[in-house]
């Protein structure tokens, strides 16, 4: 019992340095030389089905980027120039603006991470999208449809991509 318990002991000490190494860096860049140990559950996917979810992410990403990026140029703008917003507001419209940006700049990621074939980027990346634009719904209600949309292109595309991860 006494010998169980030290290799108990011991393996939890290992666990517990490797996960402070892991913490103390970019835990991305430490499991990134797990990858290659995984690259097996690729090959259950066909590859032409593969190849056909690429295709359709590709174009939902590169279609959901101009559609994003048009609704940050009208409806926001349009918000920014209207007189009666305040300056509270005002501040708030350039935060959406600027996570309108930033999840386009992630879609953008997306597609390049698809086209490289790293669906655990790809993933991380739509997740981000997602992510940017609940910002702006939180803070305006008429923002809420396109944000369902959005949202709905995220998991749509999410749920192509954890196939592969």
């Amino acid at each position: 019992m006494a010998f169980f318990t030290t290799r108990l002991a011991a393996l939890l000490i290992s666990l517990s340095v490797v996960l402070s190494a892991a913490s103390a860096t970019d835990l991305s860049s430490y499991l990134e030389g797990f990858k290659d140990h995984f690259r097996f559950l690729h090959s259950i996917v066909p590859k032409e089905e593969q190849a056909k979810d690429c295709q359709y992410l590709t174009e939902q990403m590169t279609a959901a980027v101009k559609q994003v990026e048009q609704f940050s140029a009208t409806a926001v703008a349009k918000r920014l120039k209207d007189p009666p917003t305040d300056d509270c507001a005002k501040k708030a419209l350039l935060l959406c603006e600027e996570a309108y940006k930033k999840a386009v700049e992630m879609l953008k990621k997306g597609v390049e991470s698809v086209s490289a074939g790293d669906f655990v980027q790809a993933k991380k990346n739509s997740r981000t999208f997602i992510n940017y634009i609940n910002a702006c719904d939180d803070s305006f209600g008429e923002f809420r449809n396109f944000g369902d949309w959005a949202r709905g292109v995220g998991d749509d595309c999410l749920g192509k991509i954890v196939k592969y991860v």
